[in-house]
């Protein structure tokens, strides 16, 4: 049985939108993040006392266009938070607006094209996967011949940084590895999402490793994608049908251990997300599995919590460490991870830097927008010294295209959370 849920209406949007811009352009601080402000500021300049009311559909259409969810805006904006008496929050309302559009067939054919691409991972996964190695020849070099004409198919940018498919996917790995057998500690739910599943990740490998050295159960959750590109796209019938098959595979009556979501973003989608759409009947089910969502720093912090803490050993007291907190990380997190470096001799914690970029960023039209926003990202990095330096950041589109500007060695917080308490023992 389909449940009917409330439609949006689109004049309720379009004016929740114009009143978030009338608040956000009254500090700009977001003006040097992205895109999306300079052209909200630009237009706001040719109407009529810069009202934001004013601005046409159209305008509002282009700015929706222009975001891919980085998180810049959320982690810089001063009118958020138990502080304010606003809650700006651009990002969500542009979702919002996508969705009205769909919902309206206000898109083409080849915007409705390109958006199922973008977020169909389910059915393009399974596909590219056991093709990888034409896949990559396929993605891996842009503004070639090969990839102009997949962005005639698909409007995938011929100019964006595609990240390598692996060609055995993370469930499979999975599946071959020793397990630890059922123990007093609650089985963990591995829950590694499309961008964990489809792409190489050692990383996610190293998390279920050391829980199998500890003695910790782990099982597959599902491999399926948590549909927050589906949300983005518009595609909110899709996804709500994508909540109701989540919440049966993730609320399995026989474990009621954490389960944990390889990817920050995806965690904090799900976290956001899983309650407000799924079926009223289902949401007592929805709320337990997002009280049970972990990420693999929680999980590992967890592990040692009743044992020997995990503190950086490192030998090398010349490296200089830059970490970039993910806009979707939890401030627990920046903790544990903060605390585990605080014996480093130069470490630096960078604010409003740890961006995603997800597959928006891909889109044609957007990809130039991403670079210019990492390359923003890069000037803002301290200037290196002749000492090396890690940069420690999660979300692998953006850390590839930080490391293409910049040069840094970039790893994943949980790759240094993990060496520390090998170092240690």
């Amino acid at each position: 049985m389909t449940t009917a849920f409330p439609v949006i209406e689109e004049s309720s949007v379009r004016t929740s939108l114009a009143g978030d811009i009338s608040v956000c352009s009254q500090c700009r601080l977001c003006i040097n993040l992205c895109d999306v402000f300079p052209s909200i500021f630009d237009a706001l300049d040719g109407v009529t006392d810069a009202d934001p009311h004013l601005l046409t559909p159209n305008q509002q259409n282009i700015f929706s266009d222009s975001c891919f969810h980085c998180g810049a805006c959320i982690q810089r904006c001063p009118h958020r938070g138990p502080d304010s008496e606003h809650e700006v929050d651009l990002p969500t309302t542009f979702i919002d607006l996508m969705q009205v559009r769909q919902l309206n067939g206000y898109f083409t054919v080849r915007q409705r094209i390109t958006n199922w691409v973008l977020s169909a991972h389910d059915l393009t996964g399974p596909i590219a996967s056991p093709c990888a190695t034409f896949v990559n020849w396929l993605m891996q070099r842009p503004d070639t011949l090969r990839r102009r004409l997949v962005t005639a198919v698909t409007g995938i940018s011929s100019s964006a940084q595609i990240p390598r498919v692996s060609g055995q996917r993370f469930s499979t790995w999975f599946r071959r590895q020793p397990m630890a057998f059922a123990s007093n500690r609650p089985q963990v739910s591995v829950f590694p999402t499309c961008s964990v599943e489809y792409f190489s990740n050692d990383a996610a490998q190293s998390v279920i490793g050391d829980l199998a050295s500890q003695g910790r159960p782990c099982e597959l959750a599902t491999t399926r994608c948590c549909g927050a590109e589906e949300l983005r796209a518009g595609r909110v019938r899709a996804f709500r049908k994508r909540v109701r098959r989540l919440t049966k595979l993730l609320g399995k009556e026989s474990s009621k251990g954490p389960i944990m979501v390889m990817s920050p973003s995806c965690l904090a989608h799900l976290r956001s997300n899983l309650v407000p759409h799924c079926d009223p009947g289902l949401r007592p089910n929805a709320q337990m599995i997002v009280d049970r969502l972990r990420s693999p720093v929680e999980v590992l912090t967890d592990s040692t919590s009743t044992g020997t803490s995990r503190s950086s050993g490192t030998s090398d007291s010349r490296r200089s460490l830059l970490f970039l907190p993910s806009p979707h990380q939890d401030p627990s997190e920046r903790t544990a991870i903060e605390h585990t470096f605080a014996s480093e001799t130069a470490v630096q914690v960078i604010g409003a830097m740890g961006l995603h970029m997800g597959t928006w960023a891909r889109r044609q039209g957007s990809a130039e927008g991403a670079r210019r926003t990492d390359l923003r990202m890069a000037k803002r990095l301290p200037t290196p010294t002749d000492a090396p330096r890690t940069v420690a950041r999660s979300g692998l589109l953006s850390s590839q295209l930080l490391a293409h500007e910049t040069g840094d060695d970039i790893v994943d917080p949980v790759t240094l959370l993990l060496s520390a308490s090998s170092d240690e023992q």
